[in-house]
Formats: structure tokens, C-alpha cells, sequence
């Protein structure tokens, strides 16, 4: 991994501040595991986007996955950016920009893709990671719970801060 850059998102409460901290930081596409699957369709829209651009405009949200076992080791699962993982696999990219997360820290929520009602367990996004097989995607959306409200990881600038690395340096 690259030099990583910490940040922290802050959250206000009666009781003092609570932090959720991440660092950005380049890493290798072959280092990277889905807990989802791909569309095609959605897959293009991406690559294009990206090829247009020449750029990586945000890096993709991921967590270590130490925690499974020695074999995990320097291995990070994917929680939002499959798309743009791929897409930047496809441009002949080895490298891309990572937030690195604790998938365990209390403030990150998974549900159900099409419902907020319906709660995910992290171990079952990590066993289907680790699984290693085909798997659906959109099956489960990630949030942060942050003042109350819950924020996805999805397009949000606070998680996935905007950084804008050019294809040539992710070669």
C-alpha cells in the first residue's frame, strides 16, 4: 500500500464526539474481493465514463479482511466501487484508490439493496465474499450511520472523497 492519508468523519453527540477513521490509499486491483456480482450494461457505462474522463474520480470503499485468516492477509473486500474496480481492470489499470474502513466499527449498517427494513449480517457479507463464488449483484447496500441519519456509501463525498488519479498513475 501506498503512504495512506487518515481522515476522520465526526460525529456530534450529547456524549462527546464519536469518530469513524479511514485512510485512502492505493492498492492493488489483485489485492480486491467482491461481495457482490457485476452488470454488464452498468459495467460499460463506467469503463466509458472513466476512459472519457482519464481519471478515477473517487476511490472505492473497502475493509481488510485480516480478521478471516492468515490466508486473507493484505486482502481487502470490495463495499462500494465493483463497477469502478472492474472498469479500471479492464483499462489495463493494476492499481486503484482505495477508503479503508473497519467493517466492524458499529456505525457501518448493511440492508437488503432494495430495503432499509431489511438488515444484512457482516458476517454474511464476508462469507459471501470469501466464498469465492458467482454472486448476485446489488444484493445488499452499506451505510453509515452518522448524526442520527443513515448516509450510503454510494456517490457520497464524505466516504469516497473526490481525488480525481489519473489512469497513467494506476497503471
Amino acid at each position: 500500500m501506498a503512504d495512506p492519508k487518515f481522515r476522520d468523519l465526526k460525529e456530534q453527540r450529547e456524549s462527546g464526539q464519536l469518530t469513524l477513521r479511514y485512510m485512502v490509499s492505493k492498492v492493488s486491483i489483485s489485492d480486491l474481493v467482491p461481495h457482490e456480482g457485476i452488470l454488464d450494461w452498468h459495467l460499460k457505462e463506467i469503463r466509458e465514463q472513466i476512459k472519457k474522463d482519464g481519471y478515477l474520480a473517487r476511490p472505492i470503499a473497502v475493509s481488510s479482511l485480516e480478521s478471516v485468516g492468515k490466508e486473507w492477509r493484505g486482502k481487502f473486500m470490495i463495499h462500494d466501487g465493483h463497477h469502478r474496480k472492474a472498469a479500471l481492470e479492464n483499462l489495463g489499470c493494476s492499481f486503484i484508490m482505495c477508503s479503508i474502513f473497519d467493517f466492524f466499527d458499529p456505525k457501518i449498517k448493511v440492508f437488503d439493496y432494495d430495503t432499509e427494513s431489511i438488515p444484512i449480517a457482516k458476517e454474511e457479507v464476508i462469507r459471501r465474499a470469501i466464498s469465492g463464488k458467482n454472486i448476485t449483484p446489488r444484493f445488499d447496500k452499506h451505510f453509515i450511520e452518522l448524526n442520527g441519519k443513515l448516509l450510503p456509501f454510494h456517490n457520497n463525498s464524505m466516504i469516497e472523497p473526490e481525488i480525481f488519479v489519473k489512469l497513467d498513475e494506476l497503471k
